[in-house]
């Protein structure tokens, strides 16, 4: 089983093309503002030894007109190498609609160019709701923010702003992606959502990718886009719900506590404890509760990696000098964090770990002012368990008693899909049967529109 720690899998599995991999659909009358729309190259991919595998094409996208097949194997684009998944999302993200995509693939034993002119995402849209496009300034560029309405929303509707998994992927995606299915669901309950993309990712325009991104840069995206909607885009803090989903459910609080106070705080997936401690017990435990492997073995090899994990998370050396200490650091590395020989692991470069590492999350749930919601999915293995969910319930309620919920949801996973129940998800996984029902369960929209609807008014939220 491919260890998934703390990022949304269902949603990376189609941020292949410039954040997505879109059907066709099309979107509504919405104004893209100001950014040329991203082109969606439109392929779902398996990593391979011999690099990214092209596992589906849609139709009528860049690589359908490109001619790519399933099966074939994308080396570049635009001369760009794509020896990872990750490198190419970065390479396909460059692309804008009308550009010429010249994609090196490797099918069978040939290998060709084949090159298409690139075609643009279809936009979003939402039956009964408005979806706005609008274009956020950030530093040197700018980003992409999405706003979700409905037509029949009451006024002062409350608005809910997810703040995404730790992949550097698009937040916007077909009708079957987690995050869209999250925002119709909302909307149908009366509710708004916002989203905003990472630097580089999606529409959004910068000089910084989200890949040389550290963690400090991307919080400030992030509280650039909780600013923007409430002044550019006229939604009061007490109207919005800050959703975390996975790492951004350890962000969540950071933006809320920098203020001003949203009305409410809401996280799934997520973790409390120190990002190390919570590596350490992943690679300890993850195999045993997921999978049923042997938790004897599991524990002994985890060990290993904790003098590791030290140098990686907490200390001022690099990759490259950590693998040349020991002789088994760098197998070390590059099979439990996907190294690339360079900065990245996990997806992302070592300040952005270092930057999480170095987090205070105890404090910053103290901080945050306004009522909390953890949510625990049963079959969610990537956040280990409910302890962390529970935890920060506990420690809000210390300092504001009375205002944090905990929530149990039965048989979700880590991309808020349907599954089964922990004991059936082992035994699916142990006979490498697939585990998901669902892309979406919608008992998680009901669950926090019930919170939502449930909380104080304006002017009853204590902000002590």
């Amino acid at each position: 089983m491919t260890r998934g720690f703390l990022l949304a899998t269902a949603v990376l599995s189609v941020a292949l093309a410039g954040g997505s991999a879109f059907a066709g659909q099309t979107g509504g009358s919405q104004s893209t503002a100001e950014l040329t729309r991203r082109a969606a190259l439109g392929v779902a991919l398996e990593n391979t030894s011999d690099g990214p595998k092209v596992t589906i094409v849609t139709p009528q996208l860049t690589a359908a007109s490109a001619g790519v097949e399933p099966g074939d194997i994308i080396l570049s684009v635009n001369g760009k190498a794509t020896k990872t998944n990750s490198e190419l999302v970065a390479a396909a993200g460059l692309l804008r609609a009308g550009d010429v995509a010249t994609l090196s693939i490797k099918r069978g034993a040939d290998t060709k160019n084949v090159t298409a002119k690139a075609t643009a995402r279809p936009l979003e849209s939402i039956l009964g709701a408005d979806v706005r496009y609008g274009t956020v300034t950030f530093k040197d560029g700018r980003l992409r923010d999405i706003l979700v309405t409905p037509k029949a929303a009451a006024p002062g509707a409350p608005v809910v702003f997810l703040v995404q998994g730790y992949g550097c992927g698009s937040v916007e995606g077909p009708p079957t992606h987690p995050y869209h299915l999250l925002a119709k669901t909302l909307a149908e309950a009366g509710i708004g959502s916002y989203r905003i993309e990472k630097l580089g990712m999606g529409d959004s325009l910068t000089n910084t990718p989200c890949l040389k991104t550290d963690f400090a840069l991307e919080m400030e995206g992030f509280d650039a886009g909780y600013q923007a909607l409430i002044k550019d885009r006229g939604i009061s803090a007490d109207r919005i719900i800050i959703l975390g989903h996975s790492m951004g459910g350890i962000q969540a609080p950071l933006i809320a506590a920098k203020g001003p106070a949203p009305r409410g705080v809401m996280v799934y997936g997520t973790a409390l404890r120190n990002w190390q401690d919570y590596m350490q017990e992943l690679f300890a435990m993850q195999g045993f509760l997921s999978a049923g492997a042997d938790p004897a073995e599991a524990e002994q090899a985890a060990k290993a990696f904790r003098p590791l994990m030290q140098r990686i998370f907490n200390e001022d050396v690099s990759l490259k000098t950590i693998a040349n200490e020991n002789p088994n650091h760098e197998a070390m590395l590059r099979s439990a964090f996907d190294w690339d020989g360079d900065d990245l692991i996990l997806g992302r470069n070592l300040a952005y770990w270092r930057g999480v590492a170095a987090q205070d999350t105890v404090a910053a749930w103290r901080d945050t002012k306004a009522p909390v919601l953890a949510i625990y999915g049963e079959a969610d293995f990537a956040a280990i368990d409910e302890r962390d969910h529970k935890r920060i319930v506990d420690v809000v309620n210390f300092y504001r008693p009375g205002t944090a919920t905990y929530r149990f949801l039965p048989l979700t996973g880590h991309g808020f899909d349907i599954q089964a129940s922990r004991d059936e998800v082992r035994a699916a996984n142990q006979a490498g049967k697939p585990v998901t029902v669902a892309p979406y369960n919608p008992e998680l929209t009901k669950m926090m529109a019930a919170w939502i609807n449930a909380l104080p008014t304006k002017g009853q939220i204590t902000a002590n």
